[in-house]
């Protein structure tokens, strides 16, 4: 299978794999939400002052009125407001019964210390109604959204503290290939060091997961298998970079077969990004990435991100929009999805980058996005439109 459209229907058919825990209101960030969540009351709970002002009857605006007390935020009117009467309130105070208007201190006139006088007869009514942001019992938020900043905000505002969320799956990371070595040692002839494990851990980091073991192998069979044995006996999900092409010493296709996993896919529609695999057996996952940085990186924004957040319940939607290059674009083949590293400029375009393929790790760089050339389009022209999606 090669095409990426399949492989999105594919991933959007895949079951929920993970169990949920309850967590405190302090972990939820960046957690996915396995329950809906309903208002307790409604918000604001009542009517409130938008502005620092005088509350009274709209229909004495005009009029000179007597200053009956201060209402702060927090406090409420201990006399009650008739006719040619007001109380100072500010923001956020309960807006006393019967009152239907708030005249910002702006438009006040001081008459002297008990009295006051609306200096605008248009003034807006400048009250947040009871209930006017939402409704005790309404939906808030739905289950499988990813909390971010604004919903930690309406967690807390509806008295949530203790929050069904999905388990984060337990992550074991294999960089597969004899001429790695780590990035803290000087490659000798033929060597290369890792730089895909640091790049994959980073990614799953911003999707607030934690890789629980991560190895570096050599390509020797045996030794694959063992570690891959291990690793399923710890792990929900184990990650591979490299070794999953058809070159001789390329083994994690034949392990998979040999462990009788169920093989979704092995190739992506994606260019940079062939091969890839993705496979199941019972509750145990295994995302097969490339060796080559680029097509890694890609691999995982546009498929293996989607993935995991399908098998944790999220209604994961990746952002990606329309921009205008600023530049000519050409390519011989477009018998793939090309995804290709691009700079988002200051102006809202998009900005071409050096770019020599699957394994320029550089033009990751410098690049703030990446460039959707879609299949069987083999040129762009400066000004057109084409979609982007920010990294």
């Amino acid at each position: 299978m090669n095409n990426f459209n399949t492989i999105q229907a594919l991933i959007r058919d895949l079951p929920v794999a993970f169990d949920t825990e309850q967590v405190s209101l302090g972990e939820a960030y960046n957690r996915v939400l396995r329950q809906d969540i309903f208002a307790d009351m409604d918000m604001p709970p009542f009517h409130k002052s938008a502005m620092d002002g005088y509350a009274c009857h709209f229909e004495d605006i005009g009029n000179t009125l007597e200053i009956l007390e201060v209402i702060q935020a927090g406090m409420t009117a201990k006399i009650p407001v008739g006719k040619n009467q007001c109380v100072k309130i500010m923001t956020g105070a309960a807006v006393p019964d019967g009152c239907d208007c708030v005249f910002k201190l702006e438009e006040s006139e001081q008459v002297d210390d008990a009295y006051v006088r609306c200096t605008n007869s248009k003034t807006s009514m400048n009250i947040c109604y009871r209930g006017e942001d939402y409704h005790s019992g309404e939906l808030l938020i739905s289950k499988g959204t990813i909390i971010n900043t604004p919903q930690m905000a309406v967690l807390a505002g509806a008295g949530q503290t203790a929050i069904e969320v999905c388990k984060a799956p337990k992550i074991t990371l294999i960089a597969t290939g004899s001429e790695l070595v780590d990035p803290s040692k000087k490659p000798e002839s033929g060597q290369i060091r890792n730089s895909n494990a640091s790049q994959v851990i980073s990614q799953l980091s911003k999707m607030n997961l934690e890789v629980i073991e991560n190895l570096t192998l050599a390509d020797d069979y045996q030794k694959l298998m063992e570690a891959f044995d291990a690793a399923l006996d710890k792990s929900d999900i184990v990650i591979f970079t490299g070794g999953a092409s058809v070159g001789d010493f390329d083994f994690i296709p034949e392990i998979l077969k040999e462990k009788d996993f169920k093989i979704f896919w092995d190739r992506t529609g994606i260019k940079p990004g062939n091969p890839m695999t993705f496979s199941q057996k019972d509750d145990k996952f295994v995302i097969g990435l490339s060796g080559n940085p680029v097509s890694s990186l890609a691999q995982f924004e546009l498929i293996a991100k989607p993935v995991i957040y399908r098998l944790m319940g999220a209604s994961y939607r990746p952002l990606r929009f329309r921009a205008s290059l600023a530049f000519d674009y050409f390519r011989k083949k477009a018998d793939r999805l090309a995804i290709v590293p691009v700079l988002i400029n200051e102006e809202g375009q998009i900005s071409e980058i050096p770019f020599h393929g699957s394994a320029h790790i550089n033009a990751l760089v410098s690049a703030n996005a990446l460039l959707e050339v879609p299949l069987n389009v083999t040129n762009l022209k400066k000004g057109e439109t084409a979609h982007v999606r920010p990294l």
